[in-house]
């Protein structure tokens, strides 16, 4: 009788001991996936720390390294993704405008030369596809030495971000707008297809001279 009882028990102990295999295992994943968040995060929140009150320069220079170290559609690193988050411009859904359009100037004398950029530079992705940058009377002007410099570029980057791979963000679009001259006046529209959520808009000058070179980072 004791053998007949034990045999028709094997079966409800096995279905018990599987269920609660299965029960722990989901558990486990649960906490892992918990651990693996809570670990993200604090990265991040050191990344935030360590990134914080960059100068302009500083952030320009840092978009540049962007740019040059992934392909479009390659996802960044976490340190990159987070940087992308504190500095470049969200996407607004709402299809609001605001600020898209931001005037900057800037000017710096080396070696006796003097150049002076100022203009307006925007973007618009706030579109679902369509998506565009522009520059806008920005004037660039050699005031000083102007018989020692060699050659003057003036650039409009623009860099746009999504979700790439298995949901984390990287670059969908790059290209720029630029002019060449001591004395120039930049105004000029690119438009481009992406799924935009993140994007920036800088402009560089640079100056080369019988000194050197050097190069503004207008604000």
């Amino acid at each position: 009788m004791m053998k007949k009882l034990l045999f028709l028990a094997m079966p409800f102990v096995l279905i018990l001991g599987f269920t609660f295999n299965i029960t722990a295992n989901a558990s486990s994943n649960v906490s892992e996936e918990d651990y693996l968040s809570q670990t993200v995060e604090t990265e991040k929140e050191a990344y935030k720390e360590e990134l914080s009150n960059l100068t302009q320069e500083e952030i320009d220079a840092y978009f540049e390294k962007i740019d040059q170290e992934y392909n479009i559609g390659e996802e960044f690193s976490l340190k990159d993704q987070t940087f992308v988050e504190m500095y470049a411009k969200k996407a607004n859904p709402s299809g609001m405008t605001l600020f898209a359009s931001k005037s900057i100037s800037g000017s710096k004398t080396s070696n006796g030369v003097t150049v002076k950029v100022s203009g307006t530079i925007k973007d618009d992705i706030q579109n679902i596809l369509n998506q565009s940058f522009s520059a806008s009377s920005l004037k660039t002007s050699t005031t000083a030495g102007s018989s020692k410099v060699t050659s003057v570029k003036t650039v409009v980057y623009h860099n746009a971000y999504g979700l790439v791979g298995s949901g984390g963000v990287g670059k969908v679009y790059s290209g720029s707008l630029s002019t060449s001259g001591k004395n120039t006046t930049l105004t000029a529209t690119k438009k481009y297809t992406a799924v935009v959520a993140y994007a920036s808009t800088w402009c560089t000058v640079t100056v080369n001279h019988s000194g050197g070179t050097f190069t503004i980072n207008p604000e």
